[in-house]
């Protein structure tokens, strides 16, 4: 088991554990939850996405975020120089989980940055205890169009 790489998040104590692969990953939690068994089963199975739910609102009590950077099958090179310019791609997971102990989750970057910016930037962690109101939206993104997976606070 040489190439399996193991992270600790010191302050939470959650563990990310990638095997055989170079993907680093890192996994945080703002969340009353310490079970390894029930973090685990967390961020591999549960009960809705949360696309499934757009315009729909719920009270969230705990968050789990994954955030884990991917090889990418073939790198991005500069054509001129020869230089690599990417050869990682940042992926994420999001895990909600409401006052009645009902999970949520996302893959959306849009989403999860969000989160992290409301919990990290905006005291936002310090209210889970109580449970936070927020409402499943789609916001528009870039000028073609497009609409991503976000939230509003309510």
């Amino acid at each position: 088991m040489e190439n399996n790489e193991l992270i600790v998040k010191e302050e939470n104590q959650i563990l990310g554990f990638a095997v055989n692969t170079n993907s680093n990953v890192d996994v945080e939690t703002h969340s009353s939850i310490k079970d390894p068994k029930k973090l685990f089963n967390l961020e591999t199975n549960v009960d809705v996405m949360l696309n499934d739910i757009v315009g729909e609102s719920i009270k969230v009590k705990d968050v789990l975020i994954r955030k884990y950077r991917k090889p990418l099958d073939e790198p991005i090179i500069n054509a001129e120089t020869g230089e690599i310019e990417k050869d990682t791609e940042l992926k994420v997971s999001c895990v909600l989980i409401d006052d009645q102990g009902k999970s949520y989750a996302t893959g959306s970057k849009t989403f999860t940055f969000d989160m992290m910016k409301f919990l990290g930037n905006y005291g936002g962690a310090s209210l889970l205890e109580n449970g936070i109101d927020i409402k499943i939206i789609k916001k528009p993104v870039g000028k073609n169009g497009n609409k991503a997976l976000s939230f509003e606070l309510l």
